[in-house]
């Protein structure tokens, strides 16, 4: 299926529902230096997929970055520049991103920065990375710490996306599904629940498809694709500044930046929703809801208070409607807190 995809004044054409064998031989591929920029993973697994639809006529290179969800880093943006000198300026070319958010965000940046005059096009593999590059929004991040230290936006000139190399994954498909949990709380309450009918234990997250939902992300993406790329992420880098963040994972990360943040709506604005119920189901489907001991969020709260004074919060007046900007303030966050760890409390049963 192809689609006109449009965000404010930019547009791209976005073809899914096929396989990615199908998309690359629709692709014009003749006489062309191309450049494949990919984590580890994708490269041991598509590497020898992805090199048989490469005609005679043309030459291809593999970039390829770390598996972490930040591989855009300043050092392999450096690196990335560095290698394109191989690469000739006469001839077309072509950057075809496949994996995760990282390379979606890396890739998107170097081609805005590249004098190569170079098509640039995204083969996300899950869920999270097809929204972020609907997002059209690119960023590099320090390599320690991971603050923003460059963001432009970047439209790419299609994204081909195959949902059967997304739904061949366990872990990441529960952290797809925080990727579809986001757009309910952001977009659209009625969707969130019909989230939790479809997939009311982890057995049914991992036997069933997400492609019905393809068309849900594009519609959501394209009217409030800003709201849903910040929705909890100052609350996941904070992480990245707290001591001992490190004992949470990247996704486990994101996964509590999500719920913190959807937290400190509900308790700074008193919003109705059965917090507890939802976590109930984040439990059943797998989830880990118990911040590690060594990780004070008095320290975290103060993290995120610092980044929103950069950049204000999305204020939710209700679950799927959003409202003004707006700045957490240290009562509100030490409520939230103790209301979150009152839920696990009672969950666990202590």
């Amino acid at each position: 299926m192809e689609v006109a995809y449009r965000h404010q004044t930019n547009e791209t054409l976005i073809i899914y529902g096929e396989t990615v064998a199908s998309m690359m031989r629709k692709k014009k591929l003749e006489n062309k230096q191309i450049l494949f920029c990919g984590n580890q993973r994708y490269y041991d697994l598509y590497a020898e997929k992805l090199r048989q639809f490469v005609p005679k006529t043309s030459s291809h290179e593999w970039f390829i970055t770390p598996n972490n969800r930040y591989c855009n880093t300043l050092e392999n943006f450096q690196e990335l520049i560095h290698f394109l000198d191989r690469f000739s300026r006469q001839k077309e070319t072509l950057f075809l991103g496949i994996g995760n958010e990282g390379v979606i965000e890396l890739l998107g940046f170097v081609h805005h920065v590249t004098n190569l005059q170079a098509e640039l096009c995204f083969l996300p593999v899950s869920l999270r990375s097809f929204a972020q590059s609907l997002t059209f929004s690119a960023q590099i991040v320090s390599n320690k710490k991971l603050t923003t230290v460059m963001e432009i936006d970047e439209v790419p000139q299609s994204i081909l996306f195959d949902h059967t190399l997304a739904d061949q994954q366990t872990t990441g498909k529960m952290v797809d599904l925080l990727t579809l949990i986001r757009c309910g709380i952001v977009s659209d309450y009625s969707f969130l629940q019909s989230l939790y009918v479809n997939f009311p234990t982890r057995e049914a997250l991992l036997q069933h498809s997400f492609s019905a939902f393809s068309e849900n992300l594009i519609n959501y993406y394209q009217s409030d694709s800003e709201q849903l790329r910040d929705f909890g992420k100052i609350f996941e880098k904070a992480f990245f500044q707290t001591e001992n963040g490190s004992l949470l994972s990247n996704s486990m990360k994101a996964m509590f930046g999500l719920l913190f943040e959807l937290g400190w709506n509900i308790t700074a604005s008193n919003l109705h929703f059965n917090f507890k119920n939802f976590m109930i189901w984040l439990v059943r489907l797998g989830f880990p809801i118990v911040v590690p001991a060594g990780v004070s969020l008095a320290d975290y709260g103060q993290q995120v208070i610092a980044l929103a004074q950069e950049k204000p919060l999305v204020g939710l007046v209700q679950i799927g409607k959003v409202g003004a900007k707006k700045l957490p303030t240290q009562k509100e966050l030490l409520q939230t807190f103790e209301a979150y760890q009152k839920i696990v409390t009672e969950i666990r049963g202590e």
